[in-house]
Order: C-alpha cells, then sequence, then structure tokens
C-alpha cells in the first residue's frame, strides 16, 4: 500500500463525501448552544466589567470567556453577561469566531490570558493547527458594545 500525503488523503475524503451527497457536513461552525449543557466545557473565566445599560433591574454587566474542546478541538465563545440586583445572569451577546469554532478547524488553544483594557478586555491564547502543527497567536479585542469584537492572529517564528 503506498502512503499518501495529508492533503492528497484530505482531498480525496473531500471528493468521496461530496460524491456521496454529505459534504455539507463539512466546516460546519458551532454554535454556543451546542456546548451549553454538555460536558465538553473545559472552562468559563469571568474577565471584568462592563457598563451593562441601566434598564430597570439590571444591575452591572461582566465578560466571560467559554472554552470547551469537542474531538481535540478548541471552541471559544465570549459573552457579554449582565447581572441584575438579584445577581441572577443573563446572556446579552455572544461572540463565536468561525476561525476557531469550524468543527473542522482542528485549532487546540493554550496559554489563554484575559485582561481587561480602558476599551474592554483582550483575550490572547497560543494556537496551534492540527493540520499542519502552525504555531500561532491569537488576539480578541472585545468593546463595551455587545457585539464590538476584533479578532486578529500572528504567525509565531
Amino acid at each position: 500500500m503506498t502512503k499518501t500525503s495529508k492533503p492528497v488523503a484530505r482531498w480525496l475524503a473531500g471528493a468521496l463525501l461530496a460524491f456521496t451527497g454529505q459534504a455539507h457536513a463539512l466546516g460546519m461552525d458551532l454554535p454556543y448552544e451546542s456546548f451549553a449543557t454538555a460536558p465538553d466545557v473545559d472552562w468559563i473565566k469571568v474577565c471584568g466589567d462592563w457598563p451593562a445599560p441601566a434598564h430597570s433591574g439590571e444591575g452591572r454587566g461582566v465578560y466571560r470567556i467559554v472554552h470547551a474542546t469537542r474531538y481535540a478541538q478548541s471552541f471559544l465563545y465570549l459573552q457579554w453577561i449582565v447581572r441584575d440586583g438579584s445577581d441572577s445572569a443573563s446572556e446579552v451577546h455572544t461572540a463565536t469566531f468561525e476561525q476557531i469554532n469550524n468543527d473542522h478547524a482542528e485549532i487546540t488553544l493554550s496559554q489563554m490570558n484575559c485582561q481587561l483594557t480602558r476599551r474592554g478586555i483582550r483575550f490572547t491564547a497560543r494556537a496551534q493547527s492540527g493540520y499542519d502543527d502552525t504555531v500561532f497567536r491569537i488576539t480578541i479585542d472585545a468593546g463595551h458594545k455587545p457585539g464590538e469584537v476584533r479578532f486578529r492572529t500572528n504567525k509565531r517564528r
């Protein structure tokens, strides 16, 4: 039996899936709800306060990072949470990152850090691709307005 390179093997698998009519399953972004009740959530970290709008019954807002693992791949979600006067939490917005949360991205995150900034928060992590072992850094800047997010990557040398 001949040894097939990874790219050729992936192309053959994709062609086979397309031929059998199941190609739509590749590259699906998994929403936060996929992990809301699953045992795949590794950790949840509160990463500082955000100035939540002062509506009746609402108190302070917090940023929350949710990291989950499924099939040895990382999934990452950033949430804006509001706590009311009785300290009950409710989600205002959840940001998902298609660069990471695609079910075929094969990216694992490590060295994750979150810090408060004047304009919101900054989340950084070391990312490694399962396809070719490429290592890079990701930086996510989130602002005070729910959904205000900037995602960047930097290749490691």
